[in-house]
């Protein structure tokens, strides 16, 4: 956990005195991370893809499921009077291209001589028997490629969804730091204002007593209105980012939960501090980015589609055998076991379709590999800018952090000198004013150091996996 080191530690105590009231109703880091992961509806949009992809699986699989086939033929008028029934279930194999199948048919009447093959015994005729392919289709085919590029269409799902979320992740956050910010600095004006109140009632004590000058007090209180009128243009600010944020900050039921203006607290559970071994372990990331692994599963598609063409160029070699024997009484020469044999073969004589698909696909393949070549170094680049802009980011925190202290002591200083009778109001006033400008710098500058390390986890894609 990370706490977001505010300007003074009067200022600190201040925010932690009204986060004390209003914890539980407060939205941190982790919290609204874990709302936006599983209860918006963006996300659970995103989520159903995994379903889809599931299904389209189990239907590339189907492709391979049992199945009954049935032939019924009748002679219903002429001379012959012949009637052949045939039912078959075929189970297909994920390998060689084949399928095992059992089959029964029987017939009864009269045939003439060209439809001697439906002829049985009375029983009816069962055979078992098997296919498969020799040479195209053997190794691989559409079912198989289908299966293959179902199961990396789901991985390439996950990627895609990993991508997805981590950008929405990225958008929520941010827009949490926006609001953070603004009401940091409203309860750091509205601090200097209570202590200028409270100096407002001792000038206007000795401007009765003919100690000060009317004038002087009139001074004072325009800076005052200065301020307020400051205040109220922040408030402004933080109130559009409430609205804002609570599109991202969701119940259980996936409803929207209004931030209200008290919702503050100085402990934001930070989950995403950068160290400089952290560093190295985010530049190893880059490889594991979900659109480099969307590349890497797109080619390799393409090379199942190779060699699905590569496949079409083969001359078609299919193997079928089976055992039959007929049941019951009949002619003699349908009596025993049968064994049956039979090779189809055939090659066309053109295969420019499938030649040119080769082309297409080989083509297709350096390109691909060309855009993850560019890819990669564009994010590598990415992260080297994010990498450089948080180093400085760091500085001008630690910088900005001193100049405020040091402003809120001249602004302290300035005071004596004024009790003293040794200032003006104008100078005390310019002292106070750039109190307050410093004081809405550093919390600015430390909001851009936590927004410089979310962008780290950002172009690594790695944002999803902090509450893991």
């Amino acid at each position: 956990m990370r706490k977001l080191h505010v300007v003074t530690f009067a200022f600190a105590l201040t925010v932690s005195v009204m986060s004390c009231a209003v914890a539980a109703a407060l939205p941190t880091v982790t919290e609204l991370i874990e709302s936006m992961q599983y209860h918006h509806p963006y996300t659970q949009a995103i989520a159903e893809g995994e379903i889809q992809s599931g299904a389209d699986i189990d239907i590339a699989l189907s492709e391979f499921d049992p199945f009954i086939e049935q032939q019924t033929s009748s002679r219903v008028s002429g001379y012959y009077d012949g009637l052949a029934l045939q039912q078959r279930a075929i189970k297909p194999l994920q390998s060689l291209n084949a399928s095992v199948y059992t089959e029964y048919r029987v017939s009864d009447g009269d045939f003439p001589v060209y439809e001697q093959e439906y002829e049985t015994l009375s029983g009816g005729e069962a055979s078992v028997g098997i296919s498969l392919s020799l040479l195209k289709n053997r190794e691989v085919d559409k079912r198989r490629v289908g299966v293959r590029n179902a199961r990396l269409a789901a991985q390439q799902w996950q990627s895609e969804a990993q991508d997805l979320l981590n950008s929405f992740l990225h958008k929520g956050l941010t827009e949490y730091l926006l609001w953070y910010e603004s009401a940091l600095q409203v309860i750091s004006v509205e601090s200097l204002l209570s202590r200028a109140a409270e100096r407002e009632r001792a000038l206007s004590t000795r401007v009765e007593k003919g100690d000060l000058a009317r004038a002087t007090l009139t001074e004072f209180k325009a800076n005052i209105l200065e301020q307020r009128l400051l205040v109220a243009k922040l408030k402004q600010k933080r109130n559009a980012h409430a609205r804002t944020l609570s599109y991202y900050w969701r119940d259980t039921q996936g409803e929207m939960i209004p931030i209200t203006e008290t919702n503050l607290s100085a402990d934001i559970h930070w989950p995403f501090s950068v160290s400089t071994s952290q560093i190295s372990q985010l530049r190893k990331q880059i490889t594991q980015h979900p659109q480099l692994a969307l590349l890497r599963m797109s080619k390799t598609v393409v090379q199942n589609k190779q060699v699905l063409a590569k496949n079409a160029l083969l001359p078609k070699l299919d193997l079928k055998a089976s055992l039959a024997r007929d049941i019951g009484s009949g002619p003699n020469s349908l009596d025993g076991t049968e064994s049956k044999v039979a090779l189809a073969f055939s090659y066309p004589l053109g295969n420019r379709k499938a030649k040119a698909e080769q082309v297409k696909l080989v083509s297709k393949g350096r390109e691909l590999e060309h855009k993850y070549v560019s890819s990669k170094q564009s994010i590598e680049q990415a992260f080297e800018k994010a990498y450089e802009y948080w180093v400085q980011a760091k500085e001008i925190a630690s910088l900005q952090q001193q100049n405020a202290e040091l402003a809120k002591l001249l602004s302290s200083m300035e005071l004596q000198r004024f009790d003293a009778g040794d200032s003006d109001m104008f100078t005390l006033n310019a002292r106070a004013s750039n109190e307050i400008k410093a004081q809405m710098k550093a919390i600015e500058t430390n909001v851009d150091l936590l927004n410089a390390e979310l962008m780290l986890y950002r172009v690594v894609a790695a944002l999803h996996t902090v509450n893991h």
